[in-house]
This record gives structure tokens, sequence and C-alpha cells, in this order.
């Protein structure tokens, strides 16, 4: 699926659009049997890849050896990538990944390689950006043709069976044809690119890094939408770190001035259309209408995080106290229905698939099945006509729930006292989810280390609730225990890094900010497993040209970066650099690593300001 966030865009250059020519022309190791592939990814810790486990495909997990396997055989990687609660990414599997023509294609010609992007987040990053450079598209499920050389080539998002079967002859027939044209166009292509990359990083003058803070709310205010809230008009992300920096501009009285009407737009929006679960209270991943209508059904743990904290935090700014119940909610709705059975740890994602392949078949209501939830309720069209149960949001399977909200006319509408309705309405919400917990969840159980810190940072805006702050201080001491030996953090909070593999640069950063909030809404001072994580990134992350995303980066073109974009999360470096300033009085390691970094935004930081927008209000503060 296309994210808005990821509209289609000219190529970069000539060089690098002969490489969208390519794709958009295409529209001794011995070979593992069926059985030893099919068996390696039934045991695979990812039900994205568990998914893929029967399909013809002879799919093999990544690993940075499989380069030197495409060498000597001469085949080229495809390197496809998704999550197991997308839709799009189930849809290409029944289409394409288990047709037996696509299947034989894959198996002869490439090494088809299958990741899940949540625990190879990195390269699935350099390789949605390469994406982005040369078809001026980008999404998820994500399909890349990686040459021998380590090189990327060409790729596609979701595609129908016979324009993906044309896109991977095209490419094998292009090999054939002049395979050392290919390879040499492939390795000039990412030398520009990084050329370009390094170029965009240079500092810019004193003069033009103090107006970036204009720069960013100019970009900001052209793409926002004060009829319905987000930004674009398109589909929709809510794009919280963008959020986040709006919010804590305010703080600072650095906001402009449309940002309260934006942001009272957008929240009262988001909280009440359909990009919420309102039974449950979690936040769908995002809309493909303006109007945030039409929402896709997966749910990220990393969103329930980001947006509880920006409903709390804004509830405070505006005295909202609606807002605050939404906020407190989504973490309700963690508590609730993406715990694991270990103690303090969470499923990653909920698949927008039911059990029986409806998308979403878990939230959507018919006319029957609202009558036997509510059988015995003493108002049920009261509770039809709160939630719009009525026809307002009609998919393939039934309808969303939404708030119309005027409690006040509806209760008058039904003769009731505001009070009595609103019990009423309270009583109906709890039938509605009772039934719907029948039907069951299907969950992503990784529990990810990084997006655990994200969630401590979202318990810390209510340390002093009487339940949800109970539920963060055990979080925090998980957090705080998995933070003992920096050396051996894990992706994964339950597996060892042998099993689950070492953590990138993103978890070091959010589980240092989740255990640093924390400290700080507790009261409890400095906390020393935060300076000893900092420490840790600085050593593993960090050489003469930036901050890599992984210790070792497996692919030529995955370079390091000076500073590292946030579009759906924070950016890692950006956190790296406020907290390193916060605790440097704490450890001349970071002492020396803070005199040495040169903090001066470059020009890519000008040219996409609203993903550095954290940065931006860091770097030009007073």
């Amino acid at each position: 699926m296309i994210h808005s966030s990821m509209r289609p865009r000219r190529p970069a250059s000539r060089l690098v659009g002969a490489l969208a020519a390519v794709a958009l022309a295409a529209l001794t190791f011995p070979a593992p049997s069926l059985a030893d592939t099919h068996a390696a990814l039934q045991q695979s810790i990812s039900p994205y890849l568990r998914l893929h486990a029967d399909d013809p495909v002879h799919w093999r997990e990544w690993n940075p050896e499989m380069l030197e396997e495409a060498q000597q055989t001469d085949r080229p990687l495809l390197i496809s990538s998704g999550y197991y609660a997308c839709h799009w990414c189930h849809v290409m599997q029944e289409e394409s990944f288990k047709d037996a023509g696509i299947a034989e294609r894959l198996n002869r010609d490439f090494i088809p390689v299958k990741i899940d992007r949540e625990l190879h987040t990195a390269l699935d990053h350099y390789l949605i950006e390469f994406l982005r450079a040369t078809r001026g598209i980008a999404g998820w499920p994500l399909n890349v043709v990686v040459l021998p050389t380590g090189d990327a080539v060409a790729g596609v998002v979701y595609a129908p069976r016979d324009d993906f079967a044309r896109f991977l002859d095209g490419i094998t027939e292009q090999r054939r044809r002049d395979g050392e044209a290919l390879a040499a166009l492939a390795r000039a292509a990412r030398l520009e690119l990084t050329e370009r990359l390094r170029a965009g990083e240079e500092p810019l003058s004193a003069t033009r890094a103090q107006r970036l803070p204009q720069a960013l709310w100019a970009a900001m205010e052209r793409e926002a939408d004060f009829l319905a809230g987000g930004f674009g008009d398109q589909s929709k992300f809510p794009r919280a770190p963008e959020l986040q920096a709006l919010l804590q501009a305010r703080e600072t009285g650095r906001a402009p001035p449309w940002a309260d009407e934006f942001l009272e737009v957008t929240l009262d929006e988001m909280a009440r259309a359909g990009l919420r679960d309102v039974l449950g209270g979690g936040f769908f991943r995002y809309s493909e209408t303006p109007d945030w209508g039409r929402p896709h059904f997966e749910i990220m743990l990393e969103d329930q995080a980001q947006l509880a904290q920006v409903y709390l935090r804004a509830a405070r700014q505006f005295d909202r106290d609606d807002w605050a119940t939404v906020g407190r909610d989504a973490l309700d709705f963690v508590l609730r229905d993406m715990a694991l059975d270990t103690p303090e740890t969470f499923a990653s994602a909920l698949s927008a698939i039911d059990e029986a392949g409806r998308e979403g078949g878990v939230y959507l209501w018919t006319q029957a099945q609202v009558e036997e939830a509510l059988a015995g309720h003493p108002e049920p069209e009261l509770v039809r006509t709160w939630f719009g149960l009525d026809g307002a949001l009609r998919f393939d399977y039934g309808h969303l729930p939404l708030e119309t909200g005027g409690l006040d006319a509806i209760a008058a509408r039904f003769d009731l006292e505001p009070e009595a309705a609103a019990s009423l309405i309270e009583a109906g919400r709890r039938a509605l989810r009772s039934h719907r917990d029948a039907r069951g969840l299907p969950r992503d159980e990784k529990a990810l280390t990084g997006w655990h810190g994200l969630l401590l940072s979202a318990f810390a805006e209510v340390a002093d609730h009487p339940s949800l702050g109970p539920a963060g201080a055990a979080l925090a001491a998980r957090l705080q225990a998995t933070a003992e030996d920096p050396e051996d953090l894990a992706l994964l909070l339950d597996l060892p890094p042998e099993r689950a593999g070492a953590a990138e640069l993103s978890d070091y950063a959010d589980l240092a900010q989740g255990l640093h909030d924390w400290s700080v809404a507790t009261g409890s001072g400095p906390d020393a497993r935060v300076t000893a994580l900092l420490e840790t990134a600085w050593s593993r992350f960090r050489d003469a040209d930036g901050w890599k995303a992984l210790k070792e980066q497996p692919l030529p073109g995955m370079v390091s970066q000076r500073f590292h974009p946030a579009v759906h999360r924070p950016s890692p470096t950006t956190r790296m650099l406020g907290l390193t300033q916060a605790y440097a009085d704490q450890s001349d390691v970071l002492a020396e690593h803070l005199e040495a970094i040169d903090p001066r935004p470059g020009r890519a930081v000008e040219t996409t300001p609203q993903q550095h927008a954290g940065l931006i209000l860091l770097v030009t503060g007073d």
C-alpha cells in the first residue's frame, strides 16, 4: 500500500531516474529445499514470516551472508518486507506469493528473502528510502531487487499478480541482456545518492539555521487540514512526532499562531472519527480518506504509545478532560488487549485481518450482531444512535462505531437526563465490547524493546493516576531490569540477542527516553541506566560520518547519517542529542561526545523540516 507520507514525486536525478526506468520497464551454495525453507520460517519468532511458511516461494530469512550466496550463484536477492498487521501484505500474499507462476520465477531467478520490517527496521528503512528516491513512491508490502553487489536496483510496492510477474520478468531479462551495465548503473546511482546525502548534511550558516523554525511552521501550515485535521489532503497518518513538536513549541511559547486551532481540530477529529476504535480505545494506523473515515484496521503498539502521550500532554495544555480520557483509554486498551503472558510485555500489533480473512472483521458490526449484543439493554436505540450504528460508516463486513457527540441533544431526543443517557451509553459500550471480545484479536506477539520505551514515556504522563500509575511503575521496573546490561540489549524484551537479534539505535534511544521520562515524572532523579544506554549507543552506532542505524550495516548503500528523520516515530538521533545534553553532567564520556559533535543542521533538514521538527526545536532553542 502506498503511504500518504510517501506520495509519488519525481526521481531525484537523471541517474537515479534511470533506475526508475528499470523498475517501470520491468512492470557452490546448494539451493535449499522447499521443506527446509518452510521449516525455518515455521520456527521464526515473527508471525509475519510464519504466515509465509506454506507459500510455494522458497522464502529465506534475512542474513548478510546471503550476498555471498548471491555472488556465487549469480542470482539477485528479492527482499520482500512487510508486517503481520498489514492488510495489503495479506492481499499480495494471496494474489502473488501463493501463485505457482510467481513462485517459479522467484525460486529460479532470485534468492527470495522475506523480512519482518519490525525486526529489521534499519534495512527496511533503507529499502523504503531507495524506492522513494527512484520511484517517488514507497510503502508496504515492499519488494526490492538487490544485485549480488549489494546494490538495490529496482522495486515495487503492492502490485497485482500479472504486474508483479512482468516486473520480475523485466529484471531477469535486463540482467540477461547486459547484467554488467545494470550493475554499473545501480552502483553509480548508489554513489550518487550517498553523495547527495553528504551534501545535504553540510551545516547551514548560522543565519539560515536560525530561520529553520519559520521554515518548519510554514511547511506544516501548507500541509495542515484545518477542516478535518491532520496533514495532507489524501490518505492520512496521525504523524505523532509533528504533533509532539507543536505541543512542545506551545510549552515554550514558540508555536505558530495557527497551532491551537489546528491541534484542536486534529485531536477532536482523530478521537471521534474512524481512526479510533471508540469501543476499545485504541487507534488504527491510518485512514485512506482525509476525513479519517476509512481506516485500515491494523493497530500498532508504537501508535498507541505516541498518541496516548499526545492526548495527555494536550489535555493539560488545553485543559481538556475529554482528551485526557482518550489518552487514558488508549493505555487501558494496551493493558487489556495487547498484554502478553509475560508480565509487563505487550504485543507489537493487532492484525487488520481477522481469523476468517476479513479486513476489519473484528471491529465491524452487522445489524444482527448489534441486536444480539444489546439484547436486554433498556435503550438499544440510544446506543445505536450514539455510536452511529445506523449506517454512518459502512464497510464490506458491517458498520464501524463512531462517537457522534452532542450528549445533551441525544439525551433530549430520548427524553433522558444527560447523566442517565451517559450511563446507558457506557453500559452499551461495555455490552458491545464484551460481544466483540468473543471474536478474538489476531496478535503479533513480538515484544519490541524500543516500542516498550515509547510506551513507558506515555505512562510517565499518568504516573500519579490511581490505576495507570502502578501499571507504569511495573513497566518501568521491567525496563529498568532490561537496561541493566546495555551491552546485551536485545531487539525483543523476552529473548536474548542471540535469538532475537541485537537492538538497533532506535531501541537504545527510545528505551533511554522512556526511562528518563519516568524518572522525571516520579522525581527520582537522573537514572544511571540512561547514562549507560547512552554511552553504549555512542560507542556502538557512531562513526566519523554520523549515526549508524545498525552496528553492522549489511548493504553498501546503508551509510551513516548525521540526523535521522522522524516520520511515524521519533528520530533516534534527535533523542540521542537531547538526552546526551541532559546527562552530560552525569558522565565525562557523554560530555566529551557532546563537545565533539557538530549539532548544526544541514540542507536536508531545511528541505524537509517536518521530518526534523524535534531537532529544529532542540538546536534553535533559547
